[in-house]
């Protein structure tokens, strides 16, 4: 009679327990939106005693969930200022960070975009689906009554494809939906009152309209996606003069 090997039988059986064991990122990130609702459930509750500003940084350990830093208070409007590519576009976290006192919810990327997690997928904050950011989001969005996202991005005028977009410094879109009335807003503060270049895409401009954003695809109740594309000039410029930002802080948040 035939008999197993324990070697290859405890190989075998240590194969299977380790498969088995193996985290899904669907349940991982089902998980983390579970324990996003409670703390921020937690939070207001604190906050009925407390002046809260809360801020808190999350990388998975299992390295499937794009990580994301996160600051939080409830004394702003219910909006989000969004930097995902700090480490790739130049001066948009400082730019979304003066921002971000206008708004209750600041966000930015821990990883460079192109960063590979153990799935092979980049840590793009624009284009992963499962990421801190996104579950946060996604928990956020349930505890206000409505929501705007402004999501900062960095252009180079000599990669845009149209001599137009190459002149611009600021495109400004929704994303997958038609502009809004509010980004007609936004547009026209930025050219009247600050006497720059912006377009709304697809109206004004082809390209950088943002369609492509995982935001897109992502089910919130009563949200508007803000998606803010600035050339390198104007950030450099945003960095060095307090009353341009000052100025532009007022149009982008209306």
């Amino acid at each position: 009679m035939r008999l197993f090997r324990p070697t290859l039988l405890l190989s075998f059986l240590l194969s299977f327990t380790l498969n088995a064991a193996e985290p899904s990122v669907t349940d991982n990130y089902a998980m983390l939106k579970q324990q996003f609702s409670q703390w921020l459930t937690n939070q207001k509750i604190m906050q009925l005693n407390y002046h809260l500003n809360a801020e808190i940084t999350l990388d998975d350990k299992n390295e499937l969930i794009s990580g994301a830093l996160i600051r939080y208070s409830m004394h702003e409007k219910p909006c989000i200022i969004y930097a995902p590519h700090r480490f790739f576009d130049k001066h948009t976290f400082d730019i979304a960070e003066s921002l971000s006192a206008q708004c209750q919810v600041f966000i930015a990327n821990t990883k460079h975009r192109n960063t590979l997690n153990k799935q092979g997928q980049k840590a793009d904050l624009g284009k992963s689906r499962y990421s801190v950011a996104n579950a946060f989001i996604e928990a956020y969005a349930n505890t206000v009554p409505a929501t705007r996202i402004y999501q900062i991005h960095g252009f180079n005028a000599k990669k845009r494809r149209t001599k137009q977009a190459q002149s611009l410094d600021v495109i400004i879109s929704q994303g997958a939906r038609p502009p809004s009335t509010q980004v007609k807003k936004i547009s026209h503060c930025l050219i009247n009152n600050l006497k720059l270049k912006s377009a709304i895409y697809p109206l004004e401009v082809s390209e950088l309209g943002g369609t492509k954003n995982i935001l897109n695809s992502i089910e919130l109740p009563k949200n508007e996606f803000f998606h803010i594309e600035l050339s390198y000039a104007l950030r450099k410029n945003l960095i060095q003069q307090p009353n341009l930002m000052s100025g532009f802080k007022k149009c982008i948040t209306l």
